[in-house]
Parts: structure tokens; C-alpha cells; sequence
């Protein structure tokens, strides 16, 4: 399987954190710690659209490549974290496939694993392409509004902004092939926002140890050393947990892709992907280096992908990624 094309909309209008003091209900220390400790600056806010607009910026950039014919792409996967982003009875998407031309396309949605989402599509894509043609595609499609406090901030973690991604995946071709998959959700903490202090607690004590466990554990089953990883590409969660994670890997900071960290902020599903875009954009790899795409999202689920970059795939169909399909863990629910 390859990620053969990646396209994004960043708003371009700017709201610095600081500004959201009252709409978050933070208080001049609380906002000091988004900013100084967690490395937040500012976050994109799509003033003047919608989530279909948000949608369609992308969906227009993927239906007007000369590259892409509209009709290869069997499968549109929308990832989302907030389970109910539009109102009943809009439909959002199927109105989106109208306009766009992608009318033959089978849509839905993904939204359990919160933001960890968008990678676990991979995983979904892994299981449809072997039923299609050789040269069809499945589009991951990412983005949703901050409509309220509620969903724009995560207390005492980061804060979230609007962007949208597109992510145009086929089983031959070019683009970087998916070499693995590991997922793993543990259940006891499906309500750690809302569950008692002491599930908290665990939470942030098991966060930096089980993600760098996953982390190594995914490029263990690839057959890697983290010695080989060029660039880990991960969620915009903040600075702070990413420095952690560089100490507790001994992996070199400046080889995790922060710098959209203070440009546009946690963007739910869409980080691993405009991080990737980025890079690509800035040549900072060459054809053959090894990378991971690294998201996680509270429930809680720590998905890696292992990536190798290419410039042009194969010829054949790819079924390399299967051995590494099933997640190393599945939690159990516990208290709440």
C-alpha cells in the first residue's frame, strides 16, 4: 500500500492563544502554561466557512489534479474526533460527493479512536484495496470546525485549530509505502476527561512510556532500528510531550517534525498528514529513509505507521503490510 498523494487547506486567518482567554474560559496562568511550557502560539480559524468549505477545499484541490481521475477512487474515509460534527439532518459528505463528482464513491466515517483516526483509515485501507482494481484509489479525507470550548481545548494540553487534509492511498504506483501498522487502544481510559482523578492521573503517568513503548514496538515488528527512522512525523499535540518522548527514545529531538506545532496548533486528524505534506515540500528526505507517521487520540489509542519514502512504488500489487495489521494490544475496559 502507498500514500501516493497528500493535499491540505490552513486557514489563513491567525488567533493567537492568548486571545482565546475568554472563549476557553483560561485564566492568565493557565494560557502562560499553554504557551511557555506546552509551546503553543497561535492556532487557524476558517472565519468565513463552514465544514463543508473546510471540506471542499481539499476535495477541490484532490478533483482538479491532472494526475487524478476522480472516478479511480472507490472509497472516501472521513476520520473525525468529534462523533457529532454536523447537525441532524445535514448530510455533509454526500452533498460534498455531488459537487466534487464523486458520486460513485462509498463514503463514511471514522471516529472512534479520536484523533488517532486518520492513521487508523490506513489500517481500513489495507483491508478494501485488495478488492478493487490495480490502479483505484481510497481518499482519506480529515478536518472539522471548533464549534465550541468544549471541543477546542483539551485542559492543561493543547488547544485546537481548523485544517483539513486529503490523502490519496492505492496498492501500486508511486508514493511512500506502508511498511506497518501498529495500533493500540487501551480502554480504561475511554472517559479520561470526564472520569474520576485518579483515572486521570493514570493517564498522564502511562501517557510518555506507552507511546514510546508503540513507537519501538512498530519499528521493532518492521524489522528496524530506531537508528534508521529519518523523521518521526507526529500529532500537534504540543512541545512539552514530544521533548519527552525524544528522552525516552534517545531519538534526536530536531528529527520529530515540530514546527507546525506553533503555526497552526492540534488540527484533530489531520497533523500527521500536513506534517508529512511539509516535509515532502521541503525535500528534508530522500528516496529509501524510513519515517512514522505518529498520532494518538484519548480514549486512548497510540497508532504508528512505519513509512519508507519513494519517489515512484512499484509496478505490482503490495501486500507487505499485512503481518502487521493486527494491533499489539487491545485494552480491556476498566474503571471509569
Amino acid at each position: 500500500m502507498h500514500i501516493k498523494q497528500i493535499w491540505s487547506h490552513i486557514p489563513e486567518h491567525i488567533v493567537p492563544i492568548r486571545e482565546l482567554n475568554e472563549h476557553l474560559g483560561l485564566n492568565h496562568a493557565q494560557t502562560k502554561v499553554l504557551e511557555k511550557i506546552h509551546g503553543l502560539k497561535q492556532v487557524r480559524h476558517d472565519r468565513d466557512g463552514d465544514l463543508s468549505s473546510l471540506l471542499g477545499q481539499v476535495l477541490a484541490q484532490v478533483t482538479g489534479h491532472p494526475d487524478v481521475a476522480p472516478t479511480s477512487i472507490k472509497y472516501i474515509i472521513y476520520c473525525h474526533t468529534i462523533q457529532e460534527n454536523f447537525p441532524f439532518p445535514m448530510k455533509v459528505l454526500q452533498a460534498l460527493k455531488r459537487v466534487y463528482g464523486l458520486q460513485h464513491a462509498i463514503a463514511f466515517s471514522l471516529t472512534q479512536q479520536n484523533c488517532a483516526s486518520g492513521l487508523i483509515a490506513l489500517h481500513v485501507a489495507e483491508t478494501l484495496l485488495p478488492s478493487l482494481e490495480a490502479d483505484d484509489h481510497i481518499l482519506i479525507l480529515t478536518g472539522e470546525k471548533t464549534f465550541s470550548p468544549v471541543v477546542q481545548l483539551i485542559p492543561n494540553t493543547t488547544v485546537m485549530g481548523e485544517a483539513s487534509a486529503a490523502v490519496l492511498v492505492g496498492s501500486r504506483g508511486a508514493g511512500s509505502h506502508v511498511v506497518g501498522l501498529t495500533s493500540i487502544t487501551l480502554g480504561q481510559f475511554c472517559n479520561v476527561l470526564t472520569g474520576s482523578p485518579q483515572i486521570l492521573r493514570e493517564f498522564q503517568e502511562i501517557y510518555i512510556p506507552r507511546l514510546c513503548e508503540v513507537i519501538v514496538t512498530a519499528v521493532e515488528q518492521a524489522g528496524l532500528t530506531l537508528q534508521q527512522i529519518q523523521y518521526i512525523v507526529p500529532h500537534n499535540v504540543n512541545l512539552s510531550s514530544w521533548k519527552k518522548v525524544a528522552a525516552g527514545l534517545s531519538y534526536p529531538y530536531e528529527r520529530i517534525y515540530t514546527s507546525n506545532v506553533q503555526e497552526i496548533g492540534h488540527c484533530f486528524c489531520s497533523d500527521p498528514y500536513i506534517n508529512l505534506q511539509a516535509i515532502l515540500e521541503q525535500k528534508l528526505m530522500q528516496p529509501g529513509d524510513y519515517y512514522l507517521l505518529v498520532t494518538v487520540g484519548l480514549g486512548v489509542t497510540f497508532s504508528v505507521a512505519v513509512m519508507q519514502y519513494a519517489e515512484t512504488g512499484g509496478d505490482g500489487d503490495d501486500h507487505g503490510v499485512n503481518r502487521f495489521l493486527k494491533p499489539t494490544e487491545v485494552g480491556v475496559n476498566g474503571p471509569a
